[in-house]
């Protein structure tokens, strides 16, 4: 009975892994076949109009929540799915980081640059339609505060100042949030994670409260991004 189990196991291994293949293989071929001239006029259009139309003077902007939003989407769920299975996997005891030690030297500098990162992370965020930056970059720069700590003064005390019940629920209320903000596109009678169809109003160019609806996402991806990033590092580094 207990070789059978383990060759039920294995042969599901190689299923998941053989549907893995033909997927990312019918991906490929699909890439290949792309049409060319219609993939230049999209980002013609993009450079001509997407400041008109969306109000985000950062292109890559509104490209990411605006005219492929749903490309957002998935990678969002993919880094959510990542999290989750890791945080499932912490081991039940307690854990500890793997006999990591610093100087006071390096200690009481990751106290005091704490600050300047939350503050540069939320910049990242809040003028991502405006400058350089936006939701993935400024929740990966406020996800090195938890992993800072962890790297420093080890996991009980990063996990003391930032639990992990706190992380997963920023991350659900990201995807969420997410999610619903894309709903209004649809109450509006336009399409799903609609934002300048949807005549949110670009606002005026150039403020800080512009480009409908993207600054919003801009920080419900920044929260989601933060909040997994933290988790993923906190399940990795714990021993079992």
């Amino acid at each position: 009975m207990n070789k059978i189990q383990a060759l039920v196991k294995k042969s599901y291994k190689f299923g998941l892994v053989g549907l893995l293949a033909l997927f990312l293989l019918n991906v490929f071929y699909e890439i290949q076949n792309l049409d060319s001239n219609r993939e230049r006029h999209l980002s013609e259009h993009y450079i001509s109009q997407g400041v008109q139309e969306t109000g985000a003077i950062n292109l890559v902007t509104s490209v990411l929540y605006d005219y492929r939003a749903f490309d957002t989407l998935g990678e969002t769920t993919v880094l959510l799915t990542a999290g989750t299975i890791l945080a499932f996997m912490v081991p039940v005891r307690k854990a500890r980081m793997l006999g990591t030690r610093f100087t006071t030297l390096v200690s009481q500098t990751v106290k005091w640059i704490t600050l300047y990162v939350a503050v540069l992370g939320a910049y990242l965020i809040s003028f991502g339609h405006l400058s350089p930056g936006g939701g993935f970059v400024g929740g990966v720069v406020l996800a090195m505060i938890p992993i800072s700590l962890t790297i420093t003064y080890g996991v009980d005390f990063s996990e003391y100042k930032f639990k992990p019940a706190q992380k997963k629920l920023a991350e659900d209320i990201g995807v969420i949030g997410f999610i619903l903000l894309g709903l209004l596109g649809v109450w509006t009678g336009a399409n799903f994670l609609a934002n300048g169809q949807a005549h949110f109003g670009p606002g005026e160019t150039g403020e800080l409260i512009s480009a409908g609806l993207i600054p919003f996402l801009n920080v419900m991806i920044g929260m989601k991004v933060g909040a997994g990033m933290a988790i993923i590092f906190s399940s990795l580094v714990k021993e079992k």
